[in-house]
């Protein structure tokens, strides 16, 4: 969103208010106060560093999960089977 785009956007509510932010404005006229934050509510900083709603993190321990590709011995196995691939074209060729 460009400053433009939300310059139109704050122009548009102050001519055509958001419906909630009209009724907190009339319940705090009649002397509604808003509740203040639970004790231990997290901090903005907790809430930035926190994973994705709907991201599943698991931190240690075994996953259950295959281990992750090793590029030297997937290397090591290409090699082999280039060899075995050599070898088997060599001995058809000869036969």
């Amino acid at each position: 969103m460009t400053l433009a785009e939300a310059g139109e956007i704050f122009a548009y509510w102050e001519e055509n208010p958001p419906p909630h932010l009209l009724l907190q404005a009339i319940a705090r006229l009649l002397g509604w106060i808003p509740h203040s934050a639970p004790a231990g509510a997290p901090q903005i900083a907790d809430i930035a560093a926190a994973a994705p709603p709907g991201l599943a993190v698991a931190h240690g321990g075994d996953l259950g999960m295959p281990p992750l590709l090793d590029p030297d011995a997937l290397r090591a196995r290409n090699r082999a089977r280039a060899v075995a691939i050599a070898r088997r074209n060599q001995n058809a060729a000869t036969h």
